[in-house]
């Protein structure tokens, strides 16, 4: 009967080498040191991200006079001089010479003139120097965001525009999705001549279409009743105007959901007609589901084009009725501007919109990666 010879003990050793504590401390130091190298890559990153909110910020709170300075970090500005005429603090600075009066104690008939200084003020209305100080402490820095908080147009206009922006982007959507299915493969030839009409708003320049386009509007928007008259109809009329426009399909969201709704089976809508769904039902319930990835690059692309619209609001709505950036526009005067107040509104309109960003992040990470990994 054959012996088997015993493996030494030196072929488990060849065979099955145990890694020695210096390698084991060299991978160890090289995982930190490519952790360490990550980080202070996304450090960096993130701080020059954040620089240019970090600057606006600051510029918000710049006085004018000193608008040409660099400043790293809020200025100490001087405390209003009593011998300041009212009407270049009126001017410059947007105070409200009727808030001034209420606030102070002065009866509201009564003339200012231009000329009239605080310390006239103070002598004539017997009113101490040192409620004067005081009212007008921290003028200077928080100039800006005192003139658009109190302004009821700011608060109006953002609210048009979360609004504009919010309805633009579920029509826009809803209306691409069905333009999408009914494009999807592109078999027949009336297909494929709407989808290159589509693909013919990418040459044609805006502002060739921005007339007849508006002749157009303007011409159904006359048919409401009560249009003429200012009122909440013509307001209602115009903002709706704004999202036809918006709404309206693009090239790039017709192209994205008309790629991708071509790319899944067929045999998919085919099972749900057999299973008794309606072309309504395999849309609502089956196809808008597996469209995540398109939707939210759609929304990515279009958000920021929506909400910072200038042209459309500033052509088809009235000026005491217009969105964020016609209503900063309007802040810029013809003699004398008040910077400001045009950095405060610039940063008090970036910040919704990063907010949005930021807590749906997740999401759009999702959407984005959902389409990355097959299987």
């Amino acid at each position: 009967m054959a012996v088997l010879n015993p493996i030494p003990a030196d072929s488990d050793q060849q065979m099955i080498r145990a890694p020695k504590p210096k390698q084991f401390k060299n991978a160890k130091k090289r995982r930190r040191l490519y952790g360490s190298l990550a980080v202070g890559l996304l450090s960096i990153y993130a701080i020059l991200t954040l620089i240019p909110f970090y600057a606006l910020a600051i510029r918000s709170t710049v006085p004018t006079k000193e608008s040409t300075d660099l400043h790293f970090w809020i200025p100490e500005a001087d405390d209003v001089n009593l011998d300041a005429q009212v009407g270049n603090l009126a001017v410059f600075y947007n105070l409200d010479l009727t808030d001034l009066k209420r606030d102070l104690g002065i009866p509201v008939d009564d003339f200012l003139g231009a000329r009239v200084s605080l310390r006239d003020l103070s002598e004539t209305y017997d009113i101490p120097e040192e409620d004067i100080s005081d009212y007008f402490s921290g003028f200077y820095t928080y100039n800006g965001w005192r003139t658009i908080l109190t302004d009821s147009q700011f608060v109006g206009a953002l609210l048009r525009t979360l609004f504009i922006t919010l309805v633009s982007l579920i029509g826009l959507t809803l209306l691409s999705i069905m333009t999408g299915y009914g494009l999807a493969g592109l078999h027949r030839r009336d297909q494929r001549i709407v989808y290159k009409i589509y693909l013919l708003q990418m040459v044609i320049p805006a502002m060739l279409v921005l007339l007849p386009q508006f002749i157009l509007i303007q011409w159904f928007s006359k048919l409401v009743p009560g249009f003429a008259d200012p009122g909440f109809t013509r307001a209602a009329v115009q903002l709706g105007s704004i999202v036809a426009i918006n709404i309206k399909g693009t090239a790039f969201s017709v192209m994205v959901f008309t790629a991708f709704i071509t790319g899944l089976p067929k045999d998919l809508e085919d099972s749900a007609m057999l299973d008794g769904a309606s072309r309504l039902g395999y849309v609502r319930h089956i196809l808008i589901p597996l469209l995540k990835v398109p939707t939210v690059g759609l929304i990515v692309v279009q958000l920021p084009l929506i909400y910072n619209q200038f042209l459309e609001p500033f052509v088809y709505l009235d000026p005491d009725s217009s969105t964020l950036l016609p209503y900063i526009q309007t802040t810029v005067g013809q003699f004398s501007t008040n910077f400001q107040v045009i950095y405060a509104a610039i940063l008090s309109s970036v910040i919704p919109l990063v907010a949005v960003y930021l807590a749906f992040r997740k999401l759009f990470v999702q959407g984005v990666l959902a389409g990355a990994v097959k299987g």
